[in-house]
């Protein structure tokens, strides 16, 4: 399996992003959108044996972004992605608990993230009262050795970290790192020439399962604050 036609098109894509364009290559468009839906099902399968079967409940479609832009309040007028994206999750894209995202563009951007992206407030409030209680649960973490072989720790977001300690917290805590993030997210980059081998598949999967000890640190925190709701 390999990305051969998704690249191709994102790549003329990037260079020809108007309407005109992609009316006139739409059926490029389809195939690798299709290549990578492919992919996705792929990963699916492999989350469904290694990490849960309830991932066995949902398809490639309910996983895949559009690529349409909304550009009502953007001052960036261009129709269309440059890239192709999909959240993994029983739930669909659309959830707000710990996920696996998978973000394709050329040129070698391309990555794998583990985690959470923008919690809400009760779920990063949440987050903040683990680690000050126990922040060596979540450390300990990134020691493990799958962990480290392909994460060096919590990715560095544009606008991911408080410009000093939240609410409650003092700026000298030891933890106070880990206490500043708005986000809860590692990231594996992805080469192009990863993506046009032919076990992408197994590579990727192998990648999000070494991340997923994260994401069962996040969702037993996600039970807490659901229980914390209905109670």
């Amino acid at each position: 399996m390999k990305l051969t036609l998704t690249l191709k098109f994102l790549k003329q894509l990037h260079q020809n992003n108007d309407r005109e364009w992609f009316k006139e290559h739409k059926k490029e468009y389809e195939a690798a959108k299709e290549e990578f839906a492919v992919l996705v099902t792929a990963l699916l399968e492999h989350f469904t044996h290694k990490i849960s079967p309830a991932f066995s409940s949902i398809t490639a479609k309910d996983c895949i972004f559009r690529l349409n832009r909304d550009i009502r309040f953007s001052k960036d007028k261009t129709p269309y992605k440059t890239y192709f994206s999909a959240v993994l999750h029983p739930d669909g894209r659309k959830t707000e608990k710990p996920l696996f995202y998978l973000h394709i563009v050329p040129n070698n951007n391309s990555f794998l993230a583990v985690g959470v992206y923008q919690p809400n407030k009760e779920y990063i409030k949440k987050i903040r009262e683990e680690i000050d209680y126990n922040a060596d649960e979540l450390k300990a973490i990134f020691d493990k050795k799958e962990v480290k072989k392909h994460f060096d720790g919590f990715a560095e977001m544009e606008n991911g970290v408080l410009k000093t300690a939240p609410r409650g917290y003092p700026k000298d805590h030891e933890n106070i790192e880990l206490l500043r993030l708005k986000h809860f997210i590692v990231e594996k980059p992805i080469t192009d020439k990863e993506l046009l081998s032919d076990d992408i598949a197994q590579k990727l999967a192998e990648i999000a399962i070494a991340g997923q000890p994260l994401n069962d640190w996040l969702n037993v925190v996600w039970e807490e604050v659901e229980e914390s709701i209905t109670n």
